[in-house]
């Protein structure tokens, strides 16, 4: 990245109280900058984020995303400006969150969906559910699916909610869905948004799929103007039955770089989890194996009880087949085998090596 790592400053750097990250970027990483006013906008807008679905006091909350760069951290503190008790457990475990929540009681969690899944799959399996008291989650930083929500929230015996942020717009604190889980409200005071054609740059009409275009509004360190997100949306009408008429999108469909064709069909990650997701013998994790004569293997992982296989392939094939048009190959591996650190790695393109 060019700008690394102050070009993208646009105050002195005297002015600057805190720097973040992506958590998703290899290589350099992508910074952020928060002046004293930043910084103190962007708790308002995460307060807003957990008052919207319902978490403050009386709440006692966890934020399960590393506490270091991610900017995902902001939870922490926005959870004590609302109003709840917030636990600063840090990184740790999905069985060590799991004990934490089950004897502090805790009620309502911030986590990246691959994580949150990881507790899901864990407290089914060991019987936890009923032993928690959760009610509220903020989930995001990845894209996930519906039928990623159903498990985490069966599970976890929680509702949880999808929200939105770019480290580059200054992390979380962009939308959040509101109780009707129908799109995502845009906080328009903050951010002005557009979705464009991905090729041409022309905006789309509502309902219409493009990519989702923010310009910054109230950003002293780091202002930026159309920026492409590379987030794949569709503009949605505002008009909302919770009362809100703000801007609203449809959640992430997928990200314009992890599109990939196989023998000419675009291919998003997110429609191989819709289906790996919704099988119970399956942990819901994946990859997408991409190979130099553009066959396509799709990794997945099996609860460790599971014995019968062969229905399972054939299951997976017709049902990817039939969302996709594409024949895939299955590799089965058992639970565990598919490790990742913070965001999850969809997709592995052999073909570019």
């Amino acid at each position: 990245m060019s700008s690394y790592p102050y070009g993208a400053l646009a105050v002195n750097l005297s002015d600057v109280i805190l720097i973040l990250s992506s958590s998703g970027t290899t290589g350099k990483p992508v910074l952020t900058f928060y002046t004293e006013k930043d910084y103190k906008l962007w708790m308002e807008r995460l307060v807003r984020n957990l008052e919207l679905i319902g978490i403050g006091k009386g709440d006692i909350f966890v934020n399960t995303s590393n506490q270091g760069m991610f900017t995902g951290r902001g939870y922490s503190e926005a959870a004590l400006l609302a109003g709840a008790a917030s636990i600063p457990i840090g990184p740790a475990s999905p069985e060590r969150h799991l004990k934490f929540m089950v004897d502090l009681g805790v009620t309502s969690f911030h986590a990246i969906p691959s994580f949150a899944l990881k507790m899901a799959n864990l407290a089914k399996d060991t019987g936890l559910t009923e032993k928690l008291r959760l009610r509220k989650a903020v989930i995001g930083a990845e894209t996930w699916s519906e039928s990623t929500r159903r498990r985490i929230e069966e599970s976890l015996n929680v509702d949880a909610y999808d929200n939105y942020g770019v480290a580059e717009l200054g992390g979380p604190g962009i939308a959040i869905e509101c109780s009707e889980k129908n799109g995502l409200h845009v906080w328009a005071d903050h951010y002005l948004v557009e979705v464009v054609d991905i090729k041409t740059g022309e905006q789309v009409c509502e309902g219409e799929e493009g990519e989702l275009v923010v310009t910054t509004l109230t950003r002293e360190a780091m202002p930026l103007i159309r920026y492409r997100t590379g987030d794949i949306v569709e503009l949605l009408p505002s008009e909302c039955s919770c009362g809100l008429k703000t801007p609203k999108v449809s959640r992430i469909k997928g990200r314009a770089d992890e599109m990939v064709k196989v023998r000419g069909i675009s291919l998003y990650p997110k429609i191989i989890e819709e289906v790996v997701s919704s099988m119970p013998e399956l942990t819901g994790e994946y990859q997408i194996e991409l190979s130099n004569i553009d066959d396509i293997t799709v990794i997945v992982e099996v609860k460790k009880w599971v014995q019968e296989v062969d229905r399972l392939v054939n299951e997976l094939k017709s049902k990817i087949k039939e969302l996709t048009l594409l024949n895939v190959a299955i590799k089965i591996v058992y639970e565990g085998k598919i490790e990742h650190q913070g965001k999850a790695k969809r997709v592995l393109d052999l073909r570019q090596l």
